[in-house]
């Protein structure tokens, strides 16, 4: 006969929750989102592992996820040899993650972990479904730049790619082992997660939530960043840009024949033309430079050193 705590095991096993928590100089936020995360699981008598993949942080965040996993035996540690970006993080954590129900998360206390489980309560409750993303409601507390460049963002690759993607909707998601499995049988090295989770397809609920302030500290995503991110995310699943630059080559070769019969071009016409061909080099460059990217066959991260992936 089967004994009661052996099914116990075996079911808490069947639900454990792998929780990813990318960290880039997060050593301010670390113990309060640790202390909450942990109270949240606790509370809903949850197996879990909690994986902080340490991205190249500069301050002490290391220090204090190493005293973490002394205390806690499921606290694991991913420390990458130097800062490869939050994509790279989030793959290294999927990869390794053992749970049968895998969420992504922040550290900076922005995504509150009450709701994390929340989401991860509404996917257990409803089978049909196999992911729960998270996107945000409102952008108040943003910068201004940033609040209009995001919703052209969302209409932009939206028209333009293969991927629909939910206004807002943001990393912080729970999904089943299937989904995470897809995602890594994926070898391509340009990684846009919110794209590839869309590609891979499986029954998804979008759940609104409103950021909080952050705890401590700043935001890593300057402007620059957020654009080479949305430009990433649209070279890597739309072929549009090319065809653009093909129609209006086209566009330009019927203004040339035009022009030997009328003679209308100006200096300033030919400014602009040349200012095209510059752009239209630009983006053709960009798509060699992925395909050059993935030809090197560089990984997309490198691990320093692997801490209590070893506990049973």
């Amino acid at each position: 006969m089967i004994g009661k705590s052996y099914l116990r095991k075996e079911r808490s096993d069947s639900m454990k929750l792998s929780v990813i928590v990318p960290c880039y100089n997060e050593g301010l936020n670390i113990n309060v989102f640790y202390e909450d995360m942990l109270k949240n699981l606790k509370e809903n008598k949850l197996s879990y592992e909690l994986i902080f993949v340490n991205d190249g942080s500069t301050d002490d965040t290391l220090e204090k996820l190493k005293d973490l996993s002394v205390k806690d035996k499921n606290v694991k540690i991913i420390n990458f040899s130097r800062n490869f970006g939050k994509e790279a993080a989030m793959q290294a954590g999927l990869e390794k993650s053992s749970g049968s129900y895998i969420s992504i998360i922040d550290a900076d206390m922005q995504q509150k972990p009450s709701t994390l489980i929340s989401m991860y309560n509404k996917l257990i409750e409803n089978k049909y479904y196999d992911v729960v993303c998270a996107y945000r409601e409102s952008r108040d507390d943003d910068n201004k730049i940033k609040a209009i460049i995001a919703p052209l963002f969302y209409k932009l690759i939206n028209k333009v790619s293969n991927v629909n993607l939910v206004s807002g909707a943001s990393d912080f998601r729970v999904f089943k082992k299937e989904v995470k499995d897809a995602i890594i049988s994926l070898k391509e090295n340009n990684r846009f997660l919110k794209g590839i989770f869309s590609w891979v397809g499986f029954n998804t609920i979008y759940v609104p939530y409103t950021p909080d302030v952050r705890l401590y500290g700043t935001s890593k995503w300057s402007l620059l960043k957020l654009v080479n991110y949305g430009l990433n995310g649209i070279i890597s699943f739309s072929s549009f840009p090319l065809y653009l630059i093909f129609y209006i080559a086209i566009f330009y070769v019927l203004l040339a024949l035009l022009n030997t019969i009328f003679n209308f071009f100006g200096y300033r016409t030919m400014i602009f033309l040349l200012a095209l061909i510059l752009i239209s080099i630009s983006i053709v460059g960009l798509y060699i430079s992925k395909i050059y990217n993935n030809a090197l066959k560089r990984p997309n991260y490198i691990i320093k050193e692997l801490i209590g992936f070893n506990n049973k």
